[in-house]
């Protein structure tokens, strides 16, 4: 059987690895039992966890995110230590989403609650409160992988809807 693929880039900032591991398995599990049956197969895409800088691969990344059809930017704290920074990312997303040349169709941002709240950086704060605020782009808090892992199961199925709709009797 061939798939209708649809690449999604996931950006955990800072020391959010496991939320990348997580990912990837969430992606795996979907595929097999929603997107796959339906011929659709949804491509994980994702900075290696051996990047511990990706300064010299920006470009290359950057040319990653315009080929996704979602986006997916994970924070805590932080938007990451400037060898590992992804606001760029995220602005270059959003920027997707707005050119219709582009397959990109939705950026969403996953929040983990963090675990010392006072030390949560300005532009991070700033950017939860505007989609608390306006609520027009996908978001969501998680405090554990099982419920991170509950959000993008949501956030997947919804995007597969938008590629693969159920039809009436099917």
């Amino acid at each position: 059987m061939s798939y209708i693929m649809h690449r999604i880039f996931c950006a955990p900032a800072g020391d959010l690895e496991e939320e990348r591991s997580a990912f990837y398995k969430a992606m795996s599990s979907f595929n097999e039992a929603h997107a796959m049956p339906r011929g659709v197969l949804f491509v994980s895409v994702a900075l290696p966890m051996t990047t511990f800088d990706k300064r010299p691969y920006q470009s290359a990344i950057s040319d990653n995110i315009r080929a996704c059809r979602y986006y997916i930017q994970v924070l805590e704290d932080t938007w990451g230590p400037p060898e590992k920074n992804f606001e760029r990312d995220y602005a270059l997303a959003s920027k997707c989403v707005a050119d219709p040349n582009l397959p990109m169709q939705a950026v969403a941002v996953l929040f983990k609650k963090p675990l010392l709240p006072h030390q949560v950086e300005p532009g991070v704060l700033e950017l939860k409160g505007k989609l608390d605020a306006d609520n027009s782009q996908p978001h969501a808090t998680f405090d554990t992988i099982e419920e991170y892992q509950r959000q993008l199961h949501h956030l997947l199925s919804g995007w597969l809807e938008t590629v693969a709709p159920l039809t009436v009797g099917a």
